[in-house]
This record gives C-alpha cells, structure tokens and sequence, in this order.
C-alpha cells in the first residue's frame, strides 16, 4: 500500500490536531484521529505545555475536560479547554504506528487485501480507519465487487453516509484509477 498517498489523505481528511478533542464518534482523540481510550492511555503519549513537558496530572486533566464536553463539536471548539500540545514529530510518530496497524488488521480481515491495486488498498484504508473495520465490513456490495476487480462497481458503492461528499468522490476517484 501506498503509504504516502494514506498520510496525505489522513492529514487532509482527519486534520492534525495536537491537543485533545472528540471525534464525531466521541472518543477523546489527537493528532491524525488517534483515539485515546483512558486517561492512562493519554499519559503514554508526548505533550507538551509551552517549551517543557508536560506532566502525567496535567494531561489527564485535560482528558477530563475533553472526555466531560459534548460530543458534536469542530475539533477547534475544544482548543480553549485544553494546555497540552502534542509536538508535530510525536504526532508523525503516532500516525506511522497507527497505519501500520490498521493496515494490519485490513490484511487480516480482508482475505484477497494483497491483491487489490495499490489505489484500492489506500481507498478501503480511509473508509475503515474512518468507520472502523467492521464499519468497513458492512459494506458487502462493495467488498465482494473489490475481489471480482469490478472497480466501477467498487466506486459506485464506496459512498458512505455522513461523510462530506468532496471525501466519497475523491475515494470514489481513488479507486476508478485502478481501472487504467
């Protein structure tokens, strides 16, 4: 799979985000949509609050503020309650990890994965790192025309609700290029 081209369309699609926010999902989320499941989780990671690190009592503060507001928000409307910041390497960093691991279980649920072009792969990745991949897995139309590579049968049933329609047409776009 074309890391590059999943990066790209990540930071374009999911934003990088260096404090804490709720995702539309409402987990408490940073940097390139990485969930933070507890506030145990969020004190693994790197923040930083100003020019020194920040401490393990600071960020779990902040979790509990993000973790305590609603849901529904744009990720800049939780800015304000927040004073850790992730630095933009520990956020390269985590999205790496992240990928890796996702791919992983794309690989492990998606039996023909290694065969779908290179397009189709970086496609399929957006929708399940945006709908989880039993989100993913939902769509059967769509999966079982992936592994008989009808790609226009693919695109026609990628869209997915709730999703702008510039992020279903570009994924639509991404997966008619393994037609040429």
């Amino acid at each position: 799979m074309d890391t590059a081209l999943v990066l790209a369309r990540l930071n374009n699609f999911e934003g990088r985000i260096p404090y804490m926010y709720r995702c539309t999902g409402g987990e408490v989320t940073v940097g390139i949509g990485h969930a933070i499941p507890t506030a145990d989780d969020a004190v693994k990671l790197s923040w930083m609050l100003g020019s020194r690190p920040a401490t393990p009592d600071e960020v779990r503060a902040d979790y509990a503020r993000i973790a305590a507001t609603p849901k529904g928000q744009v990720a800049s409307a939780y800015a304000p309650l927040t004073t850790c910041r992730m630095p933009n390497g520990a956020i390269d960093t985590l999205v790496a990890g992240d990928i890796a691991i996702f791919t992983g279980k794309l690989a492990a649920r998606l039996p023909n994965w290694n065969r779908y072009p290179e397009c189709v792969q970086a496609a399929l990745f957006d929708m399940g790192f945006n709908l989880g991949v039993d989100g993913l897995l939902k769509f059967h139309k769509m999966l079982a025309a992936c592994d008989a590579a009808d790609w226009k049968t693919t695109a026609a049933e990628c869209h997915r609700e709730g999703i702008g329609d510039d992020r279903n047409n570009q994924t639509a776009a991404l997966i008619l290029q393994a037609l040429k």
